[in-house]
Formats: C-alpha cells, sequence, structure tokens
C-alpha cells in the first residue's frame, strides 16, 4: 500500500509548528507590552487631577454592590470630556513608550493580560506538532509499527510525549514536569471556566522553565530526525533570548 503521508505533509507540519511558534512569541510580547503600558498608565493618571466638576458626578454616582447589577446597569459617564481627553491621550503615550522600549518585569511577576491565551494556546500547538511530525518520522523509518503509531497518534499529547521519551524517562535522563505544566495551562485556556478565568495568572519564571525544557526536548528530536531545515530549537532560543533582554 502507498504511503499517503510524503514530503508535502512534512513541509505542512513545519510551515504550522512555525506559525505557532511565532504567534506564540508575538502574544507574549504582546501580553508584556500591554501590562508595561499599564504601569506607565498607572503613573499618567496621578498627574491628572480631577475637576470640580468631576468630583461632583462621582459624588452623586449610586452604583450596585454586586457584579450582575453593575453588568446591568446604564453608567453614565463619570468624567467631564476634558478630562477623559487627558486620560485618552496618556494611554496613548503609555502604549507607544511600552511598544518602542524595555521593561525589567520581576521572575515572580505573574502575567494577567488577555494575551496570555494566545500564547499558551499557541506555544502548546507548537509543540504538540512538533510531536506529530516525529511519530510520522518514527513510522516511516520502522521504528515504530502501524499498529503502534495507529493507537498512539490519537492517543492525548501527554501520552504521546512520554511514549516518545520512555527510555529517557526510564533512565532518568529526560524530565517532563514543565511539558505537564504547559498542557495544564493550555486546558485552562481551552476550558476558559470562571475559575480558569481568575487563576490563570503563570509567572514569568514559570514560563521560561517552559520554554527551556521545551528546547531541551526538541534538541532530542533534532538529534533523531537529522532533518535538513532551521533547528526548531535555535528558534526558541532566540525567542527565549530575546524575551529575557527585553522583559527580564
Amino acid at each position: 500500500m502507498a504511503e499517503k503521508h510524503d514530503i508535502d505533509t512534512y513541509s505542512k507540519l513545519e510551515l504550522g509548528a512555525s506559525f505557532f511558534l511565532q504567534e506564540s512569541f508575538h502574544h507574549i510580547h504582546s501580553a508584556l507590552s500591554y501590562e508595561y503600558a499599564s504601569i506607565l498608565f498607572a503613573e499618567e493618571l496621578d498627574k491628572i487631577e480631577p475637576s470640580k466638576a468631576d468630583r461632583k458626578v462621582m459624588d452623586t454616582m449610586n452604583l450596585p454592590n454586586n457584579a450582575v447589577g453593575i453588568l446591568q446597569s446604564n453608567i453614565p459617564d463619570v468624567l467631564t470630556d476634558e478630562t477623559l481627553g487627558k486620560m485618552s491621550v496618556s494611554w496613548q503615550k503609555s502604549q507607544l513608550k511600552a511598544n518602542n522600549s524595555k521593561h525589567k518585569f520581576g521572575l515572580n511577576h505573574r502575567i494577567d493580560s488577555i494575551e496570555i491565551l494566545g500564547h499558551l494556546n499557541n506555544f502548546g500547538f507548537f509543540m504538540e506538532t512538533l510531536i506529530n511530525r516525529h511519530l510520522l518520522f518514527l513510522k516511516q523509518t520502522k521504528e515504530i509499527d502501524d499498529f503502534s503509531y495507529a493507537r498512539i497518534s490519537v492517543a492525548k499529547v501527554m501520552e504521546r510525549i512520554i511514549y516518545i521519551f520512555k527510555e529517557d524517562l526510564t533512565n532518568g535522563k529526560t524530565h517532563l514536569n514543565e511539558i505537564v505544566n504547559l498542557f495544564s495551562l493550555r486546558n485552562k485556556t481551552v476550558h476558559f471556566t470562571p475559575d480558569n478565568a481568575k487563576a490563570l495568572k503563570p509567572k514569568i519564571s514559570e514560563l521560561i522553565q517552559i520554554w527551556n525544557q521545551s528546547e531541551k526536548l526538541i534538541k532530542k528530536l533534532e538529534k533523531q530526525e537529522k532533518f535538513n531545515e532551521e533547528k526548531f530549537s535555535i528558534r526558541l532560543a532566540n525567542h527565549i533570548k530575546e524575551i529575557k533582554e527585553r522583559w527580564n
């Protein structure tokens, strides 16, 4: 029976992994830029003094004391057009500066920007795509038989990863704790429940550990595959370096 997956399949998987990797770091840069802009904006707000008219409006505000009530309320402007205009200019200035400068967040800084969804989803897809490609490689090089491939290729992603690295895991040469965390975090984005929406605030240190362990696993795949392509481990290392230089 002719093999249904040829060079085009590998090409599509390589392009997909490239796309997911690029998108994941686009989103983490956007997340950190937004959070830096918020810090700058808070500093700018301290410089804006509410007018007497602003204070009068705020003093007469009578909002419900629960979330649903607030969401259902028709809330009028609580600030004058003049003050709102100053705030708008300050926010634009803050965004511009954040997009074009560096800021050193601490390793314990928790990322609260909604852009973290884009990073975790895409980075998870990136790793999963490389795992799927490696399984196809193992099948086509007769490292695993057709029956095993048919079974493992549809298993949960962590089962696929454990299958590929089972010998190294047994010998203690490979660890997957950070990879487990990656897919746990990604599951929180896929199942974006109220609790997950509140809890999904990974630390920068947490992400760096995930990236570093991912790089090590990718190097192991590349050592076996020997594909003549720009190495994904090097691409990932460059992204990590850029994050550290700009944001950490």
